[in-house]
């Protein structure tokens, strides 16, 4: 194979160019330019939750303060099948996506995911409950970073921040 005795430069450019999807942005005077790829992100806060267990059967609400903007999603576990669509509603739509998991396996098995929150709050109230009994209340203040993931000068900027919320059944 004669193009792996090819200079590392030469094989670094090829590499490059066949990652990015070309797009070209001028420097400035002199010429050269900078190559963006065309990744996308996806900004906002995102929420792990840990629980101890798995998740029991149960009535589940979830009650947020974004910035002081109240936003409430209830459902229950087991969930609905998968092809019934979502088994938790919020009365905001699109403030709040809180992942399901398990739809296709075993009642036990089934369980929320990550809560992602796609503004960026500066401060978020929290509360779950499990029926009338509180399994997390508490508040967090994110830190958000901002990244580039096409490169120094690319779009987009993306900003975003991870917390994690431990849960405890007993």
């Amino acid at each position: 194979m004669l193009w792996l005795r090819a200079p590392v430069p030469v094989l670094v450019g090829l590499l490059l160019s066949a990652c990015s999807k070309g797009q070209v942005e001028p420097t400035g005077p002199g010429g050269g330019g900078k190559v963006c790829t065309e990744m996308g992100c996806i900004g906002g806060l995102r929420i792990e939750l840990q629980p101890n267990a798995g998740w029991p059967a149960g009535d589940y609400t979830f009650a947020f303060a974004l910035d002081g903007v109240p936003v409430t999603c209830k459902g229950a576990l087991p969930l609905k099948a998968c092809e019934a669509g979502p088994s938790l509603t919020c009365d905001v739509p699109d403030r709040v996506q809180i992942g399901e998991s398990g739809c296709a396996l075993p009642p036990e098995q089934h369980g929320f995911a990550d809560i992602q929150i796609p503004s960026s709050p500066a401060a978020v109230d929290l509360k779950i409950l499990r029926g009338e009994e509180t399994l997390y209340s508490g508040n967090i203040s994110p830190t958000y970073v901002e990244s580039r993931p096409n490169g120094p000068g690319c779009e987009p900027v993306c900003r975003g921040a991870s917390a994690q919320v431990a849960l405890t059944f007993p």
